[in-house]
């Protein structure tokens, strides 16, 4: 069985998940589902999505209580619409989704009514990490290539290894791959202890991490010239994929305030960060 997780709306902001407007209406023993999701990851090959909404109440005059409902894909009501195209491709996995007077049993709700905030933020934490573990690999990858081909290529009577430029250019991508990877194992390791400001740490490996994968990746490009623009070598879809998780579960922006206002709140108690942690 393949999920699908279904939160972004195109009609609002997808780094405010309180402005989420997809409802779902209790009628007897079934939740009714109205909605309009896109970038509903692996909607393609789904038995079921995860479908973020907001559970309404009509005697509150409040928005619903945030929830998440499984919602299986087959369900009469669920149309996909498709999946919708990235950087120039026609189409990916990550698919458009209207969900129209979906209809499903009431014990789909996943935890609590009301707790959907609060399970996202859990699930999306620990997916930044492994999309930061990803990104480090990656990395590690794209310096291999950039460093081979400095030990091979010749150019203007002379090896590429031996240029300043070049040398800098590894100089660099060491340090970015290996703050990285060290950032990534701090941010996991508070998380495993259950420590508070492990969320801190994840936002900002979150706004680190796609940035450094992003200058090591355009590094190794220009190292190997127009062959690291081709499909001959994995440079491209790395550096298209590095910009793309600068907005993947959150976009820098909103990743630095947190950070901001997490750090600010320790210095207005009279407290300090404490980065020995």
């Amino acid at each position: 069985m393949e999920s699908g997780y279904s939160m972004t709306e195109p009609e609002n902001a997808g780094s405010d998940p309180r402005s989420i407007k997809t409802t779902a209406r209790r009628d007897g023993d079934d939740y009714v589902i109205n909605g309009h999701k896109w970038f509903t990851s692996n909607g393609i090959a789904a038995d079921f999505f995860i479908v973020m909404c907001r559970i309404e109440d009509p005697e509150s005059g409040r928005p619903g209580a945030m929830s998440q409902i499984i919602v299986p894909t087959k369900t009469p009501g669920v149309e996909i619409v498709r999946g919708i195209g990235i950087w120039g491709h026609q189409s990916s996995d990550h698919c458009e989704v209207r969900y129209n007077d979906v209809r499903v049993p009431v014990e789909n709700v996943l935890g609590r009514v009301g707790q959907g905030h609060e399970a996202a933020q859990e699930r999306l934490g620990a997916g930044r990490v492994f999309h930061c573990m990803n990104s480090v690999g990656q990395m590690w990858r794209a310096f291999d290539l950039m460093v081979e081909r400095s030990l091979t290529r010749e150019v203007h009577g002379g090896l590429l290894k031996d240029k300043q430029f070049i040398q800098g250019f590894i100089a660099d991508s060491y340090i970015d791959l290996q703050t990285s990877r060290l950032l990534t194992i701090r941010a996991a390791e508070l998380i495993d202890r259950g420590d508070p400001s492990a969320r801190t740490e994840i936002s900002a490996l979150k706004v680190y991490v796609p940035a450094a994968f992003h200058r090591v990746v355009d590094r190794a490009i220009q190292v190997w010239g127009a062959a690291g623009v081709s499909n001959d070598l994995p440079l491209a879809a790395m550096y298209l994929g590095a910009r793309t998780l600068r907005l993947a579960d959150g976009p820098d922006e909103v990743h630095k305030i947190l950070i901001a206002k997490n750090v600010l709140h320790h210095y207005e108690k009279g407290e300090s960060w404490d980065f020995a942690r």
